[in-house]
């Protein structure tokens, strides 16, 4: 279950970094609006429902992302990744687009992993952000990551 979590956060990068058009390896054009990559920091992390989950270790630094949002600079398309480890209870996480859930995370207890990985248009002035639905919860350690990249 792990090695499918590593497996698909390998191929996001993969995906962000590099494409592949006639057999000819192309680089990423660089764009303003570039991407971020943060996690929560090591241990149990508790939040209250319908709280914001602010990411506090920040790996890829973007001044877009401040205080568990990301907002919009430069209008595109964007793949955006979120993962979470709840410990021992469950638990539920949104990825939230503006007011709206865009998806829905899950994980059991004993350590469950989910992940969602998905595909977003978004404009100027647009946010999104990962917060705790349904109940209170706690997510567990630095394997809860949120993931922005803008690829066109």
């Amino acid at each position: 279950m792990i090695m499918a979590h590593i497996l698909n956060c390998i191929l996001f990068v993969f995906i962000c970094c590099i494409s592949i058009v006639n057999g000819v390896i192309i680089a990423p054009v660089p764009t303003t609006g570039g991407g971020f990559t943060a996690t929560l920091s090591s241990g149990p992390n508790s939040y209250a429902k319908d709280a914001i989950i602010q990411y506090n270790r920040i790996l890829c630094p973007n001044s877009n992302y401040n205080a568990g949002k990301y907002t919009v600079t430069v209008a595109g398309n964007y793949l955006v990744s979120v993962t979470m480890m709840s410990g021992t209870v469950t638990a539920h996480t949104t990825l939230m687009k503006n007011t709206a859930i865009y998806v829905w995370l899950y994980t059991g207890n004993q350590y469950d992993m989910a992940t969602q990985t998905v595909y977003m248009q978004l404009a100027v002035g647009e946010m999104i952000w990962v917060k705790m639905t349904n109940k209170a919860s706690i997510l567990f350690d630095v394997y809860n990551t949120f993931t922005v990249v803008q690829v066109s």
